[in-house]
C-alpha cells in the first residue's frame, strides 16, 4: 500500500453497498431545484441588506408591514395594555399561580388602611382632648385670678363691712403664757 492509498478510494471501496447511490431523474430534478431555492433565498437575502437597491412597490409594502409587525411584538406597553383590556392577562397560568401572594398583598392593603383611619381617629381624639385642656386651663386661670382678687385687702373689707365687721385698727394683744 503506497502513501496516496491512504487518501484515495479503490474502486471496489465506492462501490459497497453502503456508498453512494445513482439518483433517479426525479431526485436529480429535485436536487437543482433545491439548490436554486437557495441561491435565489441568499440572492435575496444579499440584496435586502443593501439600502441602495431598487424595489418594487410589492417588496416596498411588504418590507413595510413586516416592520410595522416587528414593530407590534417589541412594543410591550401596548402588548400589555391590550391584554389588560381583553381580560386575556387574568388567564395567564403565571398570574393564576400567584393568587395566594396577590391576595396576601391585599390583606396587607387592607390593613394598612384600615391602621391609617384608625391613626386619624386617635389624633383627632387627642385633638380634641387637648382643646378641653386647654380651655379647662384657661377657666382654671380666670377662677383662680378672681379668688386672688377677693383676697386683697381692700375687696376683703368691703366685703366683711357688709356683714358688720369692721377692720381692727389696733395690733393685737399678746396675752402671756402663765397666768
Amino acid at each position: 500500500m503506497n502513501i496516496l492509498g491512504l487518501f484515495r478510494r479503490t474502486k471496489s471501496e465506492t462501490t459497497s453497498s453502503k456508498g453512494n447511490r445513482t439518483l433517479t431523474q426525479a431526485e436529480m430534478l429535485a436536487r437543482v431545484a433545491q439548490n436554486e431555492a437557495k441561491e435565489q433565498s441568499e440572492a435575496k437575502r444579499q440584496t435586502s441588506n443593501n439600502p441602495n437597491r431598487l424595489r418594487t412597490s410589492d417588496e416596498f409594502r411588504e418590507e413595510q408591514r413586516e416592520k410595522r409587525k416587528r414593530r407590534r411584538k417589541e412594543n410591550q406597553i401596548g402588548g400589555l395594555i391590550r391584554e389588560v383590556l381583553s381580560g386575556d392577562i387574568l388567564a395567564r397560568e403565571a398570574l393564576v399561580k400567584q393568587v395566594p401572594f396577590l391576595l396576601y398583598l391585599s390583606l396587607l392593603t387592607l390593613l394598612y388602611l384600615g391602621m391609617g383611619y384608625q391613626t386619624e381617629r386617635v389624633l383627632r381624639e387627642k385633638q380634641r382632648t387637648l382643646d378641653l385642656l386647654e380651655e379647662a386651663t384657661a377657666e382654671e386661670k380666670t377662677l383662680r385670678s378672681d379668688f386672688e382678687a377677693q383676697l386683697q385687702q381692700s375687696s376683703l373689707a368691703k366685703s366683711t363691712s357688709a356683714l358688720g365687721l369692721e377692720q381692727p385698727t389696733s395690733p393685737p394683744i399678746l396675752l402671756p403664757a402663765n397666768p
